[in-house]
Protein backbone atom coordinates (compact mmCIF):
# COMPACT_ATOMS: atom_id res chain seq x y z
CA UNK A 1 0.00 0.00 0.00
CA UNK A 2 2.58 2.25 1.18
CA UNK A 3 4.16 2.03 -2.73
CA UNK A 4 1.02 2.66 -4.50
CA UNK A 5 0.63 5.78 -1.89
CA UNK A 6 3.68 6.87 -3.45
CA UNK A 7 2.70 5.98 -7.05
CA UNK A 8 -0.13 8.20 -7.03
CA UNK A 9 1.87 11.08 -5.35
CA UNK A 10 2.84 11.52 -9.29
CA UNK A 11 -0.71 12.13 -10.17
CA UNK A 12 -2.11 14.14 -7.37
CA UNK A 13 -2.93 17.29 -9.95
CA UNK A 14 -4.61 14.45 -12.20
CA UNK A 15 -8.61 14.61 -12.51
CA UNK A 16 -10.05 11.21 -11.82
CA UNK A 17 -13.13 10.78 -14.17
CA UNK A 18 -15.76 8.97 -12.60
CA UNK A 19 -18.63 7.05 -14.25
CA UNK A 20 -16.47 5.08 -16.85
CA UNK A 21 -17.39 1.60 -17.25
CA UNK A 22 -14.81 -1.44 -17.74
CA UNK A 23 -15.12 -2.03 -21.43
CA UNK A 24 -14.56 1.74 -22.07
CA UNK A 25 -11.39 2.01 -19.80
CA UNK A 26 -10.12 -0.85 -21.79
CA UNK A 27 -10.85 0.37 -25.11
CA UNK A 28 -8.99 3.66 -24.14
CA UNK A 29 -5.83 1.56 -23.25
CA UNK A 30 -5.61 -0.53 -26.73
CA UNK A 31 -5.64 3.31 -28.70
CA UNK A 32 -2.94 3.97 -26.38
CA UNK A 33 -0.86 1.65 -26.47
CA UNK A 34 -1.67 1.55 -30.49
CA UNK A 35 -0.13 5.27 -30.74
CA UNK A 36 2.48 4.44 -28.76
CA UNK A 37 3.55 1.74 -31.04
CA UNK A 38 3.19 4.13 -33.62
CA UNK A 39 5.40 6.42 -31.69
CA UNK A 40 8.68 3.84 -32.34
CA UNK A 41 11.80 3.57 -30.16
CA UNK A 42 12.48 6.26 -28.15
CA UNK A 43 15.84 7.37 -28.49
CA UNK A 44 17.41 6.78 -25.11
CA UNK A 45 20.93 9.08 -25.87
CA UNK A 46 17.96 12.14 -27.59
CA UNK A 47 19.11 14.61 -24.74
CA UNK A 48 22.57 14.01 -25.13
CA UNK A 49 22.76 14.45 -28.96
CA UNK A 50 21.07 18.27 -28.31
CA UNK A 51 23.36 18.96 -25.97
CA UNK A 52 25.78 17.71 -28.46
CA UNK A 53 24.61 20.07 -31.50
CA UNK A 54 23.43 22.51 -28.98
CA UNK A 55 26.95 22.81 -28.35
CA UNK A 56 28.16 22.93 -32.13
CA UNK A 57 25.47 25.58 -32.47
CA UNK A 58 26.25 28.19 -29.79
CA UNK A 59 30.05 28.29 -31.68
CA UNK A 60 29.02 28.62 -35.09
CA UNK A 61 26.81 31.66 -33.70
CA UNK A 62 29.74 32.38 -31.93
CA UNK A 63 32.25 32.25 -35.02
CA UNK A 64 29.72 34.04 -37.03
CA UNK A 65 29.17 37.23 -34.92
CA UNK A 66 32.94 37.30 -34.77
CA UNK A 67 33.48 37.25 -38.57
CA UNK A 68 30.74 40.01 -38.70
CA UNK A 69 33.03 41.97 -36.24
CA UNK A 70 36.19 41.64 -38.00
CA UNK A 71 34.29 42.24 -41.35
CA UNK A 72 32.89 45.46 -40.08
CA UNK A 73 36.35 46.57 -38.68
CA UNK A 74 38.18 45.55 -42.57
CA UNK A 75 35.33 47.74 -44.02
CA UNK A 76 35.91 50.09 -41.66
CA UNK A 77 39.44 50.64 -42.62
CA UNK A 78 38.91 50.25 -46.39
CA UNK A 79 36.88 53.21 -46.06
CA UNK A 80 39.28 54.93 -44.22
CA UNK A 81 42.38 54.48 -47.04
CA UNK A 82 39.69 55.61 -49.86
CA UNK A 83 39.00 58.65 -47.90
CA UNK A 84 42.44 59.20 -47.53
CA UNK A 85 43.44 58.29 -50.64
CA UNK A 86 41.08 60.40 -52.30
CA UNK A 87 41.55 63.00 -49.92
CA UNK A 88 45.35 63.10 -50.88
CA UNK A 89 44.78 62.78 -54.70
CA UNK A 90 42.98 66.13 -54.77
CA UNK A 91 45.07 67.81 -52.70
CA UNK A 92 47.99 66.36 -55.59
CA UNK A 93 45.15 66.89 -58.45
CA UNK A 94 45.03 70.93 -56.94
CA UNK A 95 48.18 71.43 -56.31
CA UNK A 96 49.34 70.38 -59.81
CA UNK A 97 46.56 71.81 -61.85
CA UNK A 98 47.54 75.45 -60.67
CA UNK A 99 51.10 75.31 -61.73
CA UNK A 100 50.12 73.87 -65.21
CA UNK A 101 48.11 76.57 -65.31
CA UNK A 102 50.90 79.41 -64.31
CA UNK A 103 53.34 76.95 -66.42
CA UNK A 104 51.01 77.21 -70.05
CA UNK A 105 50.22 80.65 -69.19
CA UNK A 106 53.96 81.52 -68.70
CA UNK A 107 54.29 79.36 -72.22
CA UNK A 108 51.39 81.15 -74.33
CA UNK A 109 50.46 84.40 -72.98
CA UNK A 110 47.51 84.41 -74.98
CA UNK A 111 46.17 80.97 -74.20
CA UNK A 112 44.91 79.03 -71.35
CA UNK A 113 44.67 75.75 -70.45
CA UNK A 114 41.46 73.62 -68.76
CA UNK A 115 41.13 71.03 -66.34
CA UNK A 116 38.43 68.80 -65.30
CA UNK A 117 38.16 65.54 -63.80
CA UNK A 118 35.44 63.28 -65.69
CA UNK A 119 34.13 62.00 -62.47
CA UNK A 120 34.25 64.44 -59.70
CA UNK A 121 32.34 62.15 -57.94
CA UNK A 122 34.64 59.36 -57.99
CA UNK A 123 37.93 60.87 -59.79
CA UNK A 124 39.72 57.09 -59.60
CA UNK A 125 37.03 55.94 -61.63
CA UNK A 126 37.62 58.32 -64.91
CA UNK A 127 40.41 60.51 -66.19
CA UNK A 128 41.25 63.63 -66.55
CA UNK A 129 39.99 66.04 -68.95
CA UNK A 130 42.07 68.75 -70.70
CA UNK A 131 40.96 71.49 -72.65
CA UNK A 132 43.45 74.36 -74.29
CA UNK A 133 42.29 77.74 -75.77
CA UNK A 134 45.18 79.29 -77.83
CA UNK A 135 45.01 83.28 -78.56
CA UNK A 136 41.24 83.78 -78.76
CA UNK A 137 40.09 80.57 -79.91
CA UNK A 138 37.63 78.51 -78.29
CA UNK A 139 38.78 75.94 -75.82
CA UNK A 140 39.89 72.79 -77.88
CA UNK A 141 40.76 69.06 -76.91
CA UNK A 142 44.08 67.35 -77.14
CA UNK A 143 43.52 65.85 -80.50
CA UNK A 144 42.89 68.95 -82.13
CA UNK A 145 46.13 70.89 -81.34
CA UNK A 146 49.07 71.03 -83.49
CA UNK A 147 52.16 69.26 -83.13
CA UNK A 148 53.73 72.51 -81.27
CA UNK A 149 50.91 73.03 -79.16
CA UNK A 150 51.06 69.32 -78.14
CA UNK A 151 54.29 69.82 -77.01
CA UNK A 152 54.18 72.56 -74.85
CA UNK A 153 50.81 71.33 -73.59
CA UNK A 154 52.22 68.01 -71.87
CA UNK A 155 55.66 70.14 -71.23
CA UNK A 156 53.83 72.21 -69.46
CA UNK A 157 52.18 69.62 -67.62
CA UNK A 158 55.71 67.94 -66.95
CA UNK A 159 57.09 70.91 -65.36
CA UNK A 160 53.89 71.29 -62.38
CA UNK A 161 54.41 67.83 -62.05
CA UNK A 162 58.28 69.03 -61.18
CA UNK A 163 56.64 71.84 -59.07
CA UNK A 164 55.06 69.18 -57.06
CA UNK A 165 57.02 66.09 -56.67
CA UNK A 166 60.85 67.62 -57.90
CA UNK A 167 63.26 64.62 -59.17
CA UNK A 168 67.16 65.67 -59.54
CA UNK A 169 67.41 64.80 -63.45
CA UNK A 170 65.62 65.39 -66.36
CA UNK A 171 66.17 63.54 -69.99
CA UNK A 172 64.06 65.57 -72.82
CA UNK A 173 64.81 63.89 -75.91
CA UNK A 174 64.24 66.53 -78.95
CA UNK A 175 61.24 67.67 -77.18
CA UNK A 176 61.36 70.62 -79.62
CA UNK A 177 61.13 69.08 -82.65
CA UNK A 178 57.59 70.38 -83.16
CA UNK A 179 58.10 73.93 -82.02
CA UNK A 180 58.76 76.72 -84.12
CA UNK A 181 61.39 79.79 -83.24
CA UNK A 182 59.09 81.24 -80.76
CA UNK A 183 57.91 78.56 -78.61
CA UNK A 184 61.55 76.88 -79.09
CA UNK A 185 62.79 80.83 -77.17
CA UNK A 186 60.27 80.27 -74.50
CA UNK A 187 60.74 76.29 -73.91
CA UNK A 188 64.57 76.83 -73.56
CA UNK A 189 64.02 79.85 -70.86
CA UNK A 190 62.22 77.92 -68.82
CA UNK A 191 64.43 75.05 -68.92
CA UNK A 192 66.95 77.39 -67.82
CA UNK A 193 64.92 78.23 -65.21
CA UNK A 194 64.51 75.16 -63.60
CA UNK A 195 67.87 74.07 -64.61
CA UNK A 196 68.86 75.71 -61.27
CA UNK A 197 66.67 73.18 -59.00
CA UNK A 198 67.85 70.22 -61.33
CA UNK A 199 70.14 68.08 -63.95
CA UNK A 200 68.73 68.90 -67.33
CA UNK A 201 69.95 67.01 -69.77
CA UNK A 202 68.18 67.86 -73.42
CA UNK A 203 69.12 66.63 -76.49
CA UNK A 204 68.30 69.11 -79.68
CA UNK A 205 68.80 70.37 -82.98
CA UNK A 206 67.85 73.51 -81.61
CA UNK A 207 70.01 76.81 -81.15
CA UNK A 208 67.90 78.06 -78.88
CA UNK A 209 67.72 75.66 -76.60
CA UNK A 210 71.48 74.68 -77.15
CA UNK A 211 72.51 78.56 -76.70
CA UNK A 212 70.95 78.46 -72.98
CA UNK A 213 72.59 74.99 -72.37
CA UNK A 214 75.80 75.45 -69.41
CA UNK A 215 77.65 72.37 -71.32
CA UNK A 216 76.95 71.68 -74.94
CA UNK A 217 78.22 67.92 -75.98
CA UNK A 218 78.68 67.47 -80.05
CA UNK A 219 78.74 63.96 -81.63
CA UNK A 220 79.68 63.68 -84.77
CA UNK A 221 80.50 60.82 -87.59
CA UNK A 222 84.01 60.07 -89.08
CA UNK A 223 84.69 57.18 -91.32
CA UNK A 224 82.17 55.47 -89.19
CA UNK A 225 83.12 56.51 -85.92
CA UNK A 226 81.44 58.81 -83.53
CA UNK A 227 83.28 61.80 -82.07
CA UNK A 228 82.33 64.00 -79.29
CA UNK A 229 82.87 67.42 -78.72
CA UNK A 230 82.36 69.28 -75.45
CA UNK A 231 81.90 73.12 -74.66
CA UNK A 232 81.38 75.27 -71.89
CA UNK A 233 78.66 77.77 -72.74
Amino acid sequence: MEGLQKEFENYKDATIKRGVNYEELQLRIRENEKLLNSIGNVNLRALEVYEGIQKEYTEVVDKVTKLKVEKDDVLNVMNEVESRKKEIFMKTYNQVTKKFKEIFSSLNTKGEVQVELENPEDPFAGGVDIQVKIAGNKHLDLKSLSGGEKTMTALSFIFAIQEFAPSPFYLLDEVDAALDKRNAELLSQLIKKYSDKAQYLVISHNDHVIHEGNFVYGVTMQDGVSKVVSMKV
